[in-house]
């Protein structure tokens, strides 16, 4: 039986994972075909090995491919000619201004070869650079416009997920909840009329308060408690929060359906935040794990090439969530439709800021980088993508086969990790002097 459930969970994330990138490609075909853009072949799955054909439509050959895991649209006029006919084997017919016979013949006969698909193309067209900017970042804009309506849909209905916050201490060096009369194991219910849904939340709306009277309302052994206090000139009142451990429940919310789509823009918002400056930590702790200086930075996160994961590890901790909690699906696929976006956007050939990156160039220097230096550029960068990609692979498998991949010693090892930080850095606090303490201690000296 637990075969059973863990094979449906995995089928569970292969159809997540199918929907984001088709998705995504989507938005190249769309865009593509809005401004008349040839998208000869539509494919769902890594264009390679067998493929069944479902059908054509809007010039376009609608195919799946043995491996499923991945997705493509063919858009040849996205780069340069006689690049496209090198890759796609095509001696292809140039658009010409020209409205004589042989423009007629060419829209009369307009298929002049088969490319790499088999699937012939049409005549070129030359579109202008915001055009095909657009079509470049179409895939991208659609999986950010996804991840934002799963998070509107999950806000309607099930509502904000929420942890209780509690007070873990009270700071001796900045008395004033303390001398209010809060206790630890106090649990922050809300701040004046606002609710209290994480520790970030109490602080960003006690720091935006400098020198306030604020009411704090806890509960303390389940009893409603009020407590009335002013705020440091900082915001700050004393107090160390943080989250109750255990599931994650949600609460239902009542406000209109433009509300909560306020309130998803910025949830998405703040998760984009937090995956770019976790994109950037992994990189910088990658150079320093490879240059060898991890320990001259205290507190930085040690991650190496081995840390690096891809679609297995994605499979595999994503069907365990599904196993656990089916309701963390919702945020889990919000975080893999952002950092589809995020990868992507990433100036590399043979991704959407590959492309980016040579429109950027062809705008500033004001006509296209040659076609043999990009034709090697576009080479390159697609053979680093398959390395890295086998690498990934090897890591994937290696995590798998010895049980790194399992969420339950995951999350153990981050709630360890994070409770030995939290316990250091509340050391530290309560051994800070309060100011009036540091003034005594140095008159007496004196």
């Amino acid at each position: 039986m637990d075969f059973i459930i863990q094979a449906f969970a995995v089928f569970v994330m292969l159809g997540i994972l199918s929907i984001l990138i088709v998705v995504h490609e989507c938005g190249h075909f769309l865009v593509a075909r809005f401004f008349g853009f040839q998208t000869p072949v539509f494919g769902i799955g890594l264009p390679f090995g067998p493929h069944i054909t479902l059908g054509k439509r809007w010039d376009t050959e609608f195919r799946i491919y043995a491996f499923l895991l991945g997705g493509f649209v063919a858009i040849p006029e996205l780069g340069d000619e006689t690049q496209m006919e090198a890759a796609y084997g095509a001696s292809v017919a140039k658009d010409d201004d020209s409205e004589g016979e042989d423009s007629e013949a060419s829209e009369e006969n307009p298929m002049e070869g088969a490319n790499a698909f088999g699937v012939p193309l049409k005549p070129f067209r030359k579109f202008p650079i915001w055009q095909r900017a657009l079509v470049a970042v179409a895939g991208v804009t659609f999986n950010v416009i996804f991840a934002y309506i799963i998070m509107v849909v999950m806000l309607l209905a099930m509502g904000d997920p929420t942890s209780r916050t509690s007070v873990r201490a009270v700071v001796p060096s900045n008395p004033i909840a303390k001398n209010a009369g809060v206790l630890s194991k106090d649990i922050l219910v809300s701040i004046d009329e606002t609710k209290i849904t994480s520790p970030e939340s109490a602080v960003k709306y006690l720091t935006a308060r400098k020198k306030t009277e604020v009411t704090l309302h806890v509960l303390r052994e389940e009893k409603p408690v009020d407590i009335k206090l002013t705020t440091s000139d900082q915001g700050t009142v004393g107090m160390v929060l943080e989250s109750e451990a255990g599931p994650t429940k949600y609460e239902k919310v009542d406000r209109s359906i433009f509300e909560t789509m306020g309130v998803a823009g910025t949830r998405l918002y703040d998760v984009t935040e937090g995956m770019i400056n976790g994109l950037g930590q992994m990189v910088r702790g990658i150079y320093m794990n490879v240059t060898g200086q991890v320990k001259k930075v205290p507190g930085e996160v040690s991650v190496g090439p081995g840390d690096v994961h891809g679609v297995l590890a994605v499979i595999k901790i994503g069907s365990d969530i599904a196993r656990q909690d089916w309701s963390k699906l919702f945020f889990f696929t919000i975080m893999i439709s952002v950092d589809l976006a995020i990868i992507n956007l990433l100036p590399w050939p043979a991704l959407d800021g590959g492309h980016l990156a040579f429109m950027l160039f062809e705008a500033i220097r004001g006509r296209p980088m040659g076609e043999r230096a990009q034709g090697e550029i576009v080479k390159w960068g697609f053979v680093s993508l398959l390395v890295l990609m086998a690498v990934i692979m090897v890591n994937d498998i290696t995590a798998l086969v010895q049980g790194k991949l399992d969420i339950k010693k995951i999350e153990a090892e981050n709630r360890k990790k994070s409770e030995k930080a939290a316990e250091e850095n509340l050391k530290k606090i309560l051994e800070r002097k309060a100011p009036s303490e540091e003034v005594k201690e140095d008159t007496e000296n004196k």
